[in-house]
């Protein structure tokens, strides 16, 4: 009879013991509540290009700071390539073959919250500096519409791939924003690239899955220019200044508080 009585004692402070330990909620990564992941997803804009110093300049290391104002702990892990397009993003997470596959994946995974800035190299690369730029749309016109038709296409399945890797993860896409905006020496630039540039953004369909950072309405609703804008020989270099990375990492951040 003793030894029951000494069982049952036990099992009380134990289950008193438990329930004295206050609990921890986790979130993705098995780490605590005052830690957070981030991942960027996407092209040169997110790795920074252009700026005299990306680890502080851009908009993905200025959001990793507002972070550490909130938590104790935050890892931040910059997959921004410079060149990339949106088909190439989709075929890193949906193709083994590629080094890259595992790498995302894991990291997607274990994340709270991602940010994607994709689709720009879609319409840049079609670009060719040694023709006037309407007569360059006019005669590639088809390559530009599909462009945006399969853009149209792809957009969709990186969003729905990353809910397959983790379900719970928060998404914001940044849209395509004109660089030529706001500089008198690019306005013909801009009312022609413009409508194509508007066209691609429809492919940023409405959706729970993700929220839609508007960086086109943005920079478009700014007095001066958001990028910095130039020509070097046959390439066009079209990425937001550092104004422009902290209106980007402002967006995001208005965004995640919402």
């Amino acid at each position: 009879m003793k030894w029951i009585i000494r069982i049952g004692v036990i099992m009380f402070a134990v289950f008193c013991g438990i329930k004295a330990v206050p609990e921890e909620k986790a979130s993705s990564g098995d780490i605590t509540s005052t830690s957070i992941r981030y991942v960027a997803l996407g092209d040169s804009i997110a790795y920074g290009y252009g700026l005299s110093d990306r680890k502080e300049q851009s908009y993905v290391e200025l959001i990793r700071k507002n972070l550490e104002t909130k938590y104790d702990s935050v890892f931040v892990t910059n997959f921004g390539e410079n060149g990339m397009q949106s088909g190439e993003l989709l075929d890193i997470l949906t193709n083994p073959e590629r080094k890259e596959y595992k790498k995302y994946r894991a990291t997607i995974k274990h994340a709270d919250f991602v940010t994607i800035s994709i689709g720009s190299n879609d319409l840049l690369h079609l670009i060719q500096l040694d023709l006037n730029m309407e007569e360059m749309i006019k005669r590639d016109a088809h390559k530009f519409d599909e462009a945006c038709v399969q853009f149209a296409k792809t957009f969709p399945k990186i969003i729905r791939e990353i809910r397959a890797v983790n379900p719970d993860v928060k998404i914001y896409a940044d849209n395509i924003y004109n660089p030529a905006k706001g500089i008198d020496a690019f306005s013909q630039v801009y009312s022609v690239a413009d409508a194509y540039i508007n066209r691609m953004n429809r492919g940023f369909y409405p959706s729970d899955e993700y929220v839609l950072v508007d960086i086109k309405k943005c920079f478009d609703g700014e007095k001066e220019s958001m990028v910095n804008l130039s020509f070097k020989g046959r390439e066009i270099d079209p990425h937001p200044s550092e104004k422009g990375h902290k209106k980007i990492a402002q967006m995001v951040i208005k965004a995640m508080e919402r």
